[in-house]
């Protein structure tokens, strides 16, 4: 299976907005795609940006494109934060 880590910064600030754009995005790729996600913050001090990670998993291949189009639902429309980088990592058996 592959997993999808996305990971920005955005002012600290935007904190409580990162919060309610991230649960509705993990809402609406659940209800309308069955993709279960979770979010994480990197610790920070007060006043500076915060990293942020988005970890969604066992996606299909041209997550990006739907993720976009997802995206585009949410309130990170209106949000003022870093560009988003992605990868993509599949699970290894290493007991095979």
């Amino acid at each position: 299976m592959m997993n999808c880590y996305i990971y920005f910064k955005a002012d600290s600030s935007l904190e409580a907005d990162i919060l309610k754009a991230e649960k509705q995005l993990q809402q609406l790729l659940m209800s309308q795609h069955q993709i279960r996600s979770r979010v994480q913050r990197r610790p920070a001090a007060t006043g500076e940006p915060h990293t942020w990670m988005e970890v969604y998993h066992d996606v299909p291949v041209g997550f990006d494109n739907l993720l976009n189009r997802v995206l585009e639902q949410t309130l990170f429309a209106d949000l003022q934060y870093s560009e988003r980088h992605i990868e993509y990592f599949l699970d290894v058996d290493v007991c095979a």
